[in-house]
């Protein structure tokens, strides 16, 4: 989700809207506040030449439909946009509209089923992610329950539970594919994580570890995603320091005990007893302004991919944003780390309906279904919009932008980008200014989107 500032707003929402704002619209860059990223706008832009929208119709790739019960044939041109590389990154441009949840559902099935994919993370809480991966595995517990305990509405939706249940069908009938998460922003489960590894390998460390712990714990989230009216945010700077060195403390202690450890339980249950600790010392940086989310998530992307191994190929899944990469993004981390390795896919769409928290002004109301204002003159969406296709693939890699038939790509163009939240009254807000060419590899373009449906609430009864 986009952004953070949960303590200054979770003392005041609702349960089922602070799982949202507090994990999502908020600070990022793509959240509303205005026009963003490089270059200046024409002031009166002209009508798409013609020349351009004869490119783009002889260019793009078109596709049929977005559900994953739908044939292969179609995605045949993933095999070409996606080659050989180990992740696949797939945006989003609102966190409510099922036609991309769908479609990048879409999309995994056929990277796993076609290219040898098996790995699927998304922009969720890191430690309950495991949950649904031990589900899609095994087929034990509650999908529901381990759904709603992402705590994001977000994910708790429809065309959510379709993926997750083509996954465990694909791993029953004798597959393999994991799902995982990355996100840092809920420490409670992972704090709950280290205390119940350590009474199991070494119960006579249990008080030691607890003691150490205990200054997270008090103002962690609980099963249910609600934190204590008092955040840690607003701790202060010399209790945060000590809880800090403190959390760091049982992080030595564990590597230091760590051949013991290993032989008491086994690798896997160290390393995630580890990361969990991990993530919680990445929920305090965050609170405390010293390190940004995207880094740490790209931090976990990375962890995982060592875990999984050299051979194994992921799917990521994320806000446009947080899959791109302007400097800041997780993109941009993880275009450090893995190169061309990564192919990012952004997601664009014309018209029709989302899901998202109702704003207005610095108030936040209630969960409800939006239309999309119409495009901008002058917009990529305005190019895209001149195809015949309803649906299609757009490579934007490797292009002469040289040329009047394709060189409005070079842009800076404005491109739509609304996150979980939504002010009806500042539509001109949720468009940014970019070069598409340079944050994403490749476009996903649907011309009309449909809002999520989103799933009853029905939490886990304990971490």
């Amino acid at each position: 989700m986009l952004g953070g500032g949960r303590p200054a707003i979770s003392r005041v929402l609702p349960m089922f809207l602070v799982a949202v704002v507090s994990g999502g619209c908020g600070s990022d860059a793509t959240a509303p506040g205005g026009p963003q990223g490089e270059g200046a706008l024409d002031p009166s832009p002209q009508e798409v030449p013609s020349e351009a929208a004869a490119w783009l119709k002889s260019t793009v790739s078109p596709f049929g439909g977005t559900h994953l019960s739908l044939p292969h044939d179609d995605l045949d041109v993933l095999r070409d946009l996606v080659g050989d590389a180990r992740i696949v990154a797939l945006g989003e441009n609102t966190h409510g509209t099922r036609d991309f949840f769908e479609m990048k559902a879409r999309i995994l099935r056929f990277l796993v089923e076609e290219m040898g994919f098996d790995a699927f993370l998304i922009e969720a809480t890191w430690p309950e992610s495991n949950r649904l991966d031990r589900y899609v595995r095994t087929g034990e517990g509650d999908v529901g329950q381990y759904l709603t305990g992402l705590y994001f509405w977000t994910w708790r939706t429809e065309a959510v539970l379709e993926m997750i249940q083509w996954m465990r069908s694909h791993n029953a009938a004798g597959g393999s594919v994991g799902f995982y998460g990355f996100d840092m922003q809920y420490p409670g489960m992972a704090v709950a994580n280290v205390v119940r590894y350590v009474a199991d390998v070494d119960p006579a460390m249990l008080p030691e570890t607890e003691a150490r712990l205990a200054c997270l714990a008090r103002y962690a989230n609980d099963h249910r995603g609600a934190f204590p009216s008092a955040p840690y945010a607003e701790a202060g700077a010399p209790f945060q320091t000590e809880c800090l060195a403190s959390l760091r403390a049982e992080e030595a202690r564990l590597v230091a005990d760590r051949d013991v450890y290993v032989v008491r339980s086994n690798a896997r249950a160290f390393a995630l007893a580890l990361q969990s600790l991990r993530v919680a010392i990445q929920y305090h940086l965050v609170e405390v302004d010293d390190r940004s989310r995207d880094e740490f998530m790209a931090e976990n992307t990375a962890w995982w991919a060592r875990q999984l191994g050299p051979h194994s190929r992921v799917v990521l899944w994320a806000h446009n944003f947080h899959v791109s990469t302007r400097p800041g993004a997780q993109g941009a981390w993880l275009r450090q780390i893995f190169g061309d390795d990564m192919v990012v896919f952004g997601f664009s769409h014309e018209e029709g309906a989302f899901t998202a928290v109702t704003q207005h002004g610095s108030q936040y109301a209630n969960l409800e279904q939006h239309n999309l204002d119409p495009v901008l003159p002058g917009s990529y969406e305005s190019f895209f919009a001149t195809t015949d296709a309803p649906r299609f693939f757009l490579d934007l890699r490797n292009r002469n932008l040289s040329t009047a038939a394709s060189s409005w790509l070079s842009g800076p163009l404005r491109f739509r980008s609304i996150g979980c939240c939504y002010d009806p009254g500042l539509t001109e807000n949720y468009w940014t200014t970019t070069t598409l060419p340079t944050v994403f590899d490749v476009v996903i373009h649907i011309r009309r989107t449909r809002a999520t449906t989103l799933l009853p609430a029905r939490y886990p009864t304990r971490f």
